[in-house]
């Protein structure tokens, strides 16, 4: 009876804990960016330092009043079940806004190799496009990153808002969803465990 019990205890304590990851079955940047700035693929293997840059970078976007999230999309396994706007970062812009507009309406970057998207809902983007227009996305993961913030430095030049750049951010803060796939992992384990006991008892 004891075991059964910990066993619902441990079992509730997992669905909490893997919930948010969980959420992302669409596209995973609809749902991290409900509560985060800067969507990072995990398939993007570049240096934390240089994740860190873009999201000090944007944070200082917003607390300049240049309301901004931003959805790095490497490849096509960033769009989840969407796989059909890969290539087309202008139509998963507006995709991506209709998606957050409940809990998100302002604006929204979104970066792909082929290029950028821009959606801000009831607002003309031609201006941003322009600014866009004149940055090339580089190749490799450094120049994905390096284009993204010379994409968030372009937008919010357009806008009348200068960004230094020189803002630091803790490394853990572009790191928690990785931390819930990681107590999601080790709650998993503990309930293999904990049912192997139990079946190791009834016998």
């Amino acid at each position: 009876m004891r075991t059964g019990v910990v066993l619902l205890l441990v079992a509730a304590a997992l669905g909490c804990v893997v919930a948010p990851a969980a959420r992302a079955d669409g596209d995973p940047a609809s749902d991290y960016l409900i509560s985060q700035k800067v969507f990072f693929p995990y398939d993007l293997k570049v240096a934390p330092a240089k994740q860190r840059q873009l999201v000090a970078l944007v944070d200082e976007a917003n607390r300049a009043g240049f309301t901004l999230r931003v959805a790095l999309v490497w490849s096509s396994y960033d769009l989840g079940s969407i796989t059909s706007l890969w290539g087309k970062p202008q139509l998963y812009a507006r995709f991506l806004g209709e998606e957050l507009k409940f809990l998100y309406k302002s604006r929204l970057l979104v970066v792909m190799p082929s290029g950028f998207g821009f959606n801000w809902p009831g607002h003309p983007t031609t201006s941003e496009y322009t600014a866009l227009s004149r940055i090339h996305v580089a190749p490799g993961p450094t120049g994905f990153v390096d284009s993204s913030i010379a994409a968030v430095q372009a937008l919010a030049k357009a806008s009348g808002v200068k960004l230094t750049g020189t803002a630091s951010v803790k490394p853990s803060s572009q790191n928690h969803d990785r931390l819930v796939i990681v107590l999601g992992a080790t709650a998993a384990l503990a309930v293999a465990v904990l049912l192997r006991l139990a079946l190791r008892r009834r016998r």
